[in-house]
């Protein structure tokens, strides 16, 4: 078998661990943001060992949530609230 690597590279990136408590479930995220995608964030479920990577302009798209992370719709609307306000501090950094 013939390796045929396309890209590999290393990257400085800010991860921020958020948990809280919605109605539906408690929620374990990780919100990495690196310097190579300024207006891309990667947002992993830890519970649910699901991801996604989000445009910062794909945030308010809950029908996006609901498909990639597999979230019913009142679970994806309580992320989404809860995941609006962060990304609306202006950064995801580690504070």
């Amino acid at each position: 078998m013939l390796n045929r690597t396309l890209t590999d590279e290393t990257n400085e990136a800010q991860i921020r661990y958020v948990s809280f408590m919605g109605d539906a479930r408690r929620y374990d995220i990780a919100i990495v943001k690196s310097d190579r995608d300024h207006d891309k964030s990667l947002i992993i479920d830890l519970q649910k060992s699901r991801y996604t990577e989000v445009c910062d302009s794909q945030i308010e798209d809950i029908d996006y949530f609901c498909h990639f992370l597999h979230l019913n719709n009142y679970e994806a609307e309580e992320l989404h609230g809860y995941l609006s306000n962060v990304f609306n501090e202006g950064s995801t950094a580690v504070n």
